[in-house]
This record gives structure tokens, sequence and C-alpha cells, in this order.
């Protein structure tokens, strides 16, 4: 891993290191079906928004969405869940596909979600590869693009959000060229690059 920026503010467990390095865990986990690391990085909430757990009603405020943006950019949700077990047994499925996924960069992006200090957001950018994706999906680099959160303190991931484009042409170095700066001789998949 690289990390080619960082921010004294940032709340413990959240630096670019730290939130990549969990980041990283629940990639290896993905790719190898680690059902027990994957249930201890990811927490999906079912109960009301924090922190007031308004009487309004029930405003998820965790889950796990991945979608295609097509032509135009329209997004088209293939999935997406508020329920931990459902995502277990979704990342079980995925698996089975053979779904692996190659983190390229990862960049924070703000602190205080949901009114939390030690909540901090990011942004990313990966290959994702599967026997069932549609042929050209995310282009010929299959690429795909994102954002998450995560608790700080838990060290779990509490928002993921995961889209590819139907109309890719990028390369990884192309489509990541956006996030962090790119370190010398920095080729995509040989190491993480990590910034705020």
């Amino acid at each position: 891993m690289i990390v080619t920026s960082d921010d004294d503010p940032l709340p413990d467990g959240c630096h670019p290191r730290q939130v990549a390095e969990l980041v990283i865990t629940f990639v290896n986990a993905f790719n190898s079906g680690d059902q027990a690391t994957l249930g201890r990085t990811f927490f999906l909430s079912e109960g009301p928004s924090p922190p007031d757990f308004a009487e309004r009603g029930y405003d998820p405020w965790s889950w796990y969405t991945v979608g295609t943006v097509e032509e135009g950019g329209k997004i088209e949700t293939s999935f997406v869940t508020y329920n931990q077990g459902e995502l277990l047994r979704y990342f079980a499925r995925r698996h089975r596909e053979g779904e692996q996924l190659r983190l390229l960069k990862i960049s924070l992006t703000q602190t205080g979600l949901l009114g939390k200090d030690d909540n901090v957001g990011f942004v990313y950018v990966l290959n994702r590869t599967a026997s069932d994706l549609p042929r050209g999906l995310g282009g010929p680099a299959s690429i795909a693009i994102g954002q998450g959160a995560i608790n700080c303190p838990n060290r779990r991931i509490f928002t993921w959000r995961m889209d590819m484009k139907t109309e890719e042409h990028r390369t990884s170095r192309e489509a990541a060229t956006w996030l962090c700066t790119d370190p010398p001789g920095w080729r995509p998949g040989e190491a993480v690059v990590a910034c705020t």
C-alpha cells in the first residue's frame, strides 16, 4: 500500500492507511469467500437511523448496493440490502459466481457522517470480474467506482455503493487518475494507493 497524503485531524482509526487496510481486508475476504471476516468487516443495521431514533419511522442508514450506470447516466440497481444476513448470503452467491475485486485507489471524503465525528466516508476505484457479469460491463478493465462509510472505533463498513458503467472505455489508470496522486512508477494492481 502507498499512502500519498494524510490529514492529522482525522479520527483515530480513520487515517488513509487504516481505512485502506479495512477495505483490503473486505476485498480479500470477499474474494476468498471468508464469511466470518465479511461479517466482522460489515455492519448493516436493521433499526432506525441514529442518533435521534426519530419517530418519523424507519430510515435506513446502512446499506450495500451494486448498480449499473446505463448510457445517459441512468443508474439501474442490481442488488441492494439493508439486512446483514441477506448481505452475507449475497456475498456467498457472488463467491460461487467467481466474482473477484481488485482495489486500485481509495480516498477519504468527509468526517461526521450521521452526526458522528468518528464516521468517515470514502470513494474508491476497483476492478470487478465475475462469470455472470454482462460482457463489456465496466469496459476492458472491468472498472467499478463507488463510495462507502466506516465507523472508526468499530472498524466496520456500514455503507457501500459500487457501480459499473455499460459505456466504459478507460484503462484502470485512467479511471483511477482522479483519486490520489499517482506515485512515481505506480502501476494499477501492484499496490493500493490511499489518500485524503
